[in-house]
């Protein structure tokens, strides 16, 4: 690295599906679905 500050703006969309737990931002959220969704769903 060069010791530059980079960043970017960017979104993502999983589906939801019955049974899982939904995080967002690392926090559990009380609700009946959660993301399907590989290493970040």
């Amino acid at each position: 690295m060069d010791g530059r500050f980079y960043f970017g703006f960017g979104f993502d969309v999983h589906p939801l599906i019955q049974g899982r737990k939904l995080y967002i931002g690392g926090v559990l959220i009380p609700f009946e679905k959660g993301a399907l969704g590989h290493s970040d769903g």
